[in-house]
Parts: C-alpha cells; structure tokens; sequence
C-alpha cells in the first residue's frame, strides 16, 4: 500500500482524462488515473479520431470536384499510405495527451488491470491502492450479437475496419445507425458495394424520419444497398465468403459477401472490475448504475461515459468526467443531463441534432410545432456544390421556445453548436431568427429555418 490519493480515476479515455484533469483544477493534491492498456480509450485508439480521419481522406478521393464542371481532378486513393498517415496522427496526439496531463499535471498513471479489493481498496498489478474516492470511467468494447454461428466466421469490429489489410470487393454491415453508416459510405467512397442491414424498420430510428429517409435515400444514390425490418437468423462461411441468412419483412433471404462488418452497439467494460466488492451496482447489461450526479449506490464511487450506457459518446464522457470530478472532490452536486447534449454521425452529408424530436416532444407531453427547411435554398451550400440535406425546428407552441433543433448538411456537426445554445439557454424561434448571421455561411439555415417556423404558425401564443 502505497499511501491513501485523493482520487483514483480508472480509465484513460475521454471521461477519465476529463476528470482527472478538472481534479488537479480543483485542487486534489494526489490523483492517479489506473489504465490497462492501450492509453486514451476508444477515440484516440479505435473510435472519433482514427474513423472521420479515414472518412475525411476517402471523402477527398470519391466527391473530387463536387460536381462543378470547372473543376477536374483526379485522385488515387493509397490505402498503405492513408493508414501511415492515420497511425501518425493517432501517435502525435497521444504524445499531447501525455504531455500535459502526466508532465504538466502531474496526475500519476498506474498502468495494469484494476480490480476491486474493498469499498476503499484496489489491485493494480503487484500494487494495492487506497483512495478515499474513486472514478470509474473504463469506456466500452464493441458488442457481438448473440447469431447463431456468429463464432464460427470472420468478422471485423469497428476496432478492425479502422486497419484493414485490404480493401474488400463487397462488405455486409450490420447496423443502421451512427457507426454503420459512417462504415458503409467509408468502404463505398473506397471501392466496396456495401449491404446494410438493419432491424428496425427504417436507418437511424432515433433521429426525425425526414432526415432519415433523406440519408436512406443519399446513401442509396451512392451505391449502398439498405435492407430494413431485418431478423438475422444465422451467419455461416461459405468458401471464402460469408453468408447473413434473415428474415427480410416476412421473407427469408441469404445475403453474401466477402466481409462482415458488426456495428451493433458497445458494451461497457466492468466484468473485471470485481463491482460487487465495492458495492457498486451494475444493471443487466453490465453497465454501472448512476444517480443524476454520476453518484453510483457506493457513496465514494461515482461513474462517467460509456461504462455508465447510452449515449455512447465522446461528448457525454468528457462532459461527466468534469462533472463526475466536481461532484467527488467538492460536493458541487451539478447534474448529468444527457438529453441536453448535441450528437453528430460524420457521413457525406452529416446527421446531427440536440434536443427533442417531434415524436419525443408529444410523448413528453408537450404541444411542439415544427418547421422544415431544405438546404438547397442556401446559398453557401450551392457555392460548396453540395446541396443535400435539410433543417428542422422543434418548438413549443404555446412559448415558442426551442425543443430540438436537427440537421442533415454537409456542415451539420459544426451548425449544430448554434441549437446546442438554442436548446440548452432556452432561446425561443423569435430569438434564432432575429440573430444576425454572416452571409453565406451554413449556420444561416437555422436562422432562415426559425423564420419559417414564425411564418407558417403565425401567432403561437394562441
């Protein structure tokens, strides 16, 4: 037993680096942040960082001109090269990430698999560590579905599809959300007919279904081919390729390719944590039970991003990381709400959107109005050469005040910033639309989008 520390974080990806950082801000005088291996957790290694660098590359080499005829180029895609240049970026930003939290923080790392020995206790290696409060912040590792056969083909992770040794000539992926689509338009801007398969009975059933079916109807335009309301009864190897047979709203059929890619979920990692030792509750998918404030049933215990369940998202673990911290070391007693945070799916155009949909809206209760826009009304949008995609408002009728704000553009991810304000400062359609905007930039849509909105309701107060 080396000393008792201020904080032991276990974990050193988004939510861990987060926390232990706003811990040396705070004032703790002994933090150590434990890590098993590889440093800076999924993004830097095998999620965010790796997966828009390769998207941004193929990207350059499939739209070329985008389409203006004053324009003509041409590109080769050189994946050994691409993968360098990945490899390098990923090493440069963990040398960052080293620098300033170990050098000039001076937060310790204690590297091995830690495990819970007490409520106050934890094996690390050959070494017991004592803190009077701990964060668990071990992230998640891709899920594998329960299909029969499953284990008996090759298959890749998203963790996999980021090295590939090749480039396939066909690739089935099964998934329809964020991580699926972004992998099925990576692998078609790199040569590969791709085959989506998703159970629900459309993409992307969380977002509005107008921006889904517009990005159903993107994608197929690219080439990929989208099968929804799937059931995946087995998968089998067949010579050098592999076989999904699934029933296909009400029939079976058998869909072949030369790759298989699972894009069905994360789960969090705490099989090793030995939770129960530390009386720290977990739920039937393994993830760790959390009040509002990140507080876990162990009073000195709190917990932040993946481990904690959805969202899944870099956003959400660096937002209760810091908040994770405050709560343990100062008793700040802030809240985690995660329907308050912006999320972005990093596609040809993008998906993003904060805040309440439609649907949501009314099953809450609520009165929402809604108005829609499409970008091709834009002008920066026509001067890009891309002009797919569209906006969309949520409002409350009666107070006009911003619920949702989602948007399907080329710059989706960067325009959303301005509905994360909207939403999380309780800005009305009145106020959005009276913001004076640079002219032509993207982020006038959703001014253009608010005025819309006041047009076509009228008098909201009614």
């Amino acid at each position: 037993m080396n000393g008792e520390y201020d904080l032991v974080i276990i974990g050193t990806g988004a939510a861990g680096v987060a926390a232990a950082t706003a811990a040396v801000h705070l004032g703790a005088s002994r933090v150590a942040i434990v890590e098993r291996g590889p440093l800076w957790g999924t993004c830097v290694n095998t999620g965010c960082i790796p997966s828009k660098f390769l998207l941004t590359l193929a990207g350059y080499d499939y739209y070329r001109g985008h389409g203006h005829p004053g324009v003509r180029m041409q590109s080769r895609f050189d994946l050994g090269q691409a993968l360098a240049e990945k490899n390098a970026l990923q090493e440069h930003l963990r040398e960052k990430k080293r620098g300033t939290l170990f050098d000039r923080l001076g937060v310790e790392l204690i590297e091995g698999e830690a495990r819970f020995l007490s409520t106050h206790t934890m094996q690390v290696g050959d070494r017991k560590l004592a803190s009077k409060r701990f964060i668990i912040a071990t992230g998640s590792t891709p899920a594998i579905p329960q299909v029969e056969g499953i284990g008996s083909v090759p298959f890749m992770t998203s963790a996999d599809a980021l090295s590939p040794d090749h480039i396939p000539a066909t690739l089935i992926v099964i998934g329809g959300r964020a991580l699926g689509l972004e992998f099925a338009q990576l692998y078609t801007h790199l040569g590969t007919r791709v085959t989506i398969l998703q159970r629900s009975p459309r993409i992307l059933p969380d977002e509005e279904p107008e921006i889904a079916d517009l990005m159903a109807r993107y994608l197929a335009q690219e080439g990929i081919e989208i099968l929804t309301g799937v059931d995946i009864k087995r998968v089998e190897q067949m010579g050098d390729s592999v076989s999904v047979v699934a029933g296909i709203r009400g029939e079976q059929q058998v869909v072949t390719a030369d790759r298989l890619l699972l894009a069905t979920g994360r789960t969090p990692n705490t099989q090793e944590l030995n939770c129960s030792v530390a009386a720290v509750d977990v739920n039937r998918n393994g993830a760790i039970v959390v009040d509002t404030m990140l507080g876990t049933s162990a009073p000195h215990i709190w917990a932040a991003g993946d481990v904690i369940g959805e969202p899944m998202l870099e956003t959400a673990a660096r937002y209760g990381g810091e908040i994770a911290a405050s709560n343990a070391l100062r008793d700040l007693k802030r809240s985690y709400n995660s329907a308050l945070l912006p999320h972005g799916i990093f596609t040809t155009p993008q998906v993003a959107g904060v805040g309440m949909t439609e649907e949501k809206a009314q099953k809450a209760g609520l009165n929402p109005v809604s108005h829609s826009i499409r970008t091709d009304s834009m002008a920066k949008f026509s001067i890009d050469g891309d002009t797919r995609g569209m906006v969309k408002i949520v409002a409350d009728k009666r107070s006009r005040r911003i619920l949702g704000v989602h948007v399907c553009a080329p710059l989706a991810t960067e325009m959303i910033q301005e509905g994360v304000i909207a939403v999380t400062r309780y800005l009305t359609a009145d106020d959005l639309a009276e913001l004076p905007h640079v002219f032509p930039t993207a982020t006038e849509a959703l001014a253009v989008c608010a005025r819309g909105l006041l047009a076509h309701t009228g008098d909201c107060s009614g």
